[in-house]
């Protein structure tokens, strides 16, 4: 039998998930995506350390607050690129290697153009953003210096974020690991020169974030065009068309604005949060980061799962796809089970590293406070990420985006009714309170099984 053009190079280039033990290619393909992402929590953190600890609470409030902002576009970015992901993995899925290169281009001219957008409108408005979510004064000049200076890559993170797309849809999740590595160490040794070799301040910080994302960015999209010649996928007849980007944007616009609106919900948590003053914010945003990290694994093993789903909707083996899911549940409890018990015993050791100081009391009891509520119920985050995470590679983005809403409205609504009330103690409730409200219907609707009939390509 003639061999398909996946099997001839998926060794080397991609990894075809629609064969073997789902476990076994689950672990293979998660294990560098959760890597990536642990890199580029290690290099947000590096900046709250190095800000934290050579330029005070200040500084690290300033990062924080706009920490929320420079999420939007992010999450704005990853969400349009979600939309390449899901259609390209079930053309892989389904041997059609011409609509992927097609898709590639298409994805690619439109992410540029959007963050060239992005970065003008930026540079005009950061004063007014910073202000509406009600910045105190006396980190209102940091603030700006770092949201400007962050958002001159705006271009380079949409495309980076596009490519990056690419490359997981392929099954290739060992490159971009490789590239988070580039910017971990580019961005540290930026930090290092920037801010404490040239005192350039909270800007010295964004400087080099935005300097190793452009770096990495030039270097994705050189390797992926030697990837996609390598196995056979020439120059693209049309560069951008119409078709797939229509087809891509109906996963693509329902994701990235279900990403924004939960960056603008967060946002206005950070609102709340700002009304506490800067010990508040500065404890919160250590927690945050803290909380990032130790939720890696369920939300990039999600992300693996998605990809796995895609390809296996494309070759029509829908049968392998509950056991993806029963191994996913397995793997990221056992995880979560770890890290619940790292949050219970040593938050304040966790948020003592980023800040120190006099006046460093105060924000490591606000963020150890945040640590032991939200660690007790990363097992139902957890099990919330992994089985939505379905629906997005089947191509039920009503659903996806629907529970995702839910769990933010809960948590937005939370912090602004009952804050005030209550006290800062509400700022780390409302998560816990989001994530359980939001689990329930997402596992009724997976079991009910509708989300197996939304498959994108034909």
């Amino acid at each position: 039998m003639k061999r398909s053009w996946k099997d001839k190079n998926k060794d080397r280039d991609t990894l075809d998930m629609t064969e073997g033990s789902p476990t076994k290619v689950l672990l293979i393909f998660a294990v560098p995506i959760i890597l990536s992402n642990i890199f580029q929590q290690l290099y947000n953190i590096i900046d709250s350390l190095i800000v934290g600890n050579y330029l005070g609470a200040d500084a690290l409030a300033a990062v924080g607050s706009v920490g929320t902002i420079t999420a939007v576009i992010i999450q704005l970015a990853s969400g349009l690129s979600l939309g390449a992901s899901v259609v390209i993995a079930q053309y892989f899925g389904a041997g059609k290697k011409e609509e992927i290169r097609v898709c590639m281009t298409t994805i690619s001219i439109f992410a540029v153009g959007l963050g060239i957008a992005v970065t003008a409108l930026a540079q005009i408005f950061a004063g007014n953003i910073l202000l509406l979510i009600k910045t105190p004064a006396e980190i209102m000049e940091g603030s700006i210096d770092y949201l400007t200076i962050y958002l001159w890559g705006s271009a380079a993170i949409f495309l980076y974020n596009a490519l990056n797309a690419v490359f997981i849809a392929l099954g290739d999740s060992r490159t971009p690991l490789y590239f988070l590595l580039l910017a971990f160490f580019l961005n540290v040794a930026g930090d290092l020169f920037f801010i404490i070799a040239c005192s350039m301040g909270v800007g010295g910080g964004a400087l080099a974030t935005t300097l190793s994302q452009a770096v990495c960015t030039v270097l994705s999209l050189i390797v992926l065009e030697r990837k996609m010649r390598r196995i056979g996928m020439g120059k693209a007849e049309r560069m951008f068309d119409r078709t797939e980007f229509a087809r891509m944007m109906r996963i693509a616009v329902p994701a990235a604005l279900q990403q924004s609106v939960v960056s603008i919900g967060n946002v206005c948590v950070q609102t709340v949060t700002n009304s506490f003053g800067p010990a508040v914010m500065a404890g919160c945003s250590a927690a945050n980061k803290a909380v990032n990290l130790v939720s890696t694994v369920p939300i990039n093993w999600g992300n693996a799962l998605s990809n796995f789903v895609g390809q296996n909707v494309g070759a029509g083996k829908m049968e392998r796809i509950p056991e993806g899911v029963k191994s996913s549940l397995m793997v990221t409890g056992a995880v979560s089970a770890v890290m619940i018990a790292v949050l219970e015993l040593m938050p304040e050791q966790i948020i003592s590293w980023f800040v120190n100081g006099e006046d460093a009391a105060e924000v490591i009891a606000v963020g150890s406070s945040y640590l032991r509520v939200v660690g007790l119920f990363l097992a139902v985050f957890s099990g919330y990420m992994i089985i939505k995470a379905v629906f997005k590679g089947a191509g039920d983005m009503n659903w996806f985006v629907g529970v995702t809403l839910s769990s933010l409205g809960v948590r937005v609504l939370c912090a602004f009714l009952l804050a005030p009330v209550f006290g800062k103690a509400i700022l780390w409730w409302s998560v816990a309170a989001g994530w359980c409200v939001s689990t329930v219907p997402t596992v009724v609707h997976y079991l009910g099984g509708k989300w197996k009939m939304h498959r994108l390509i034909t």
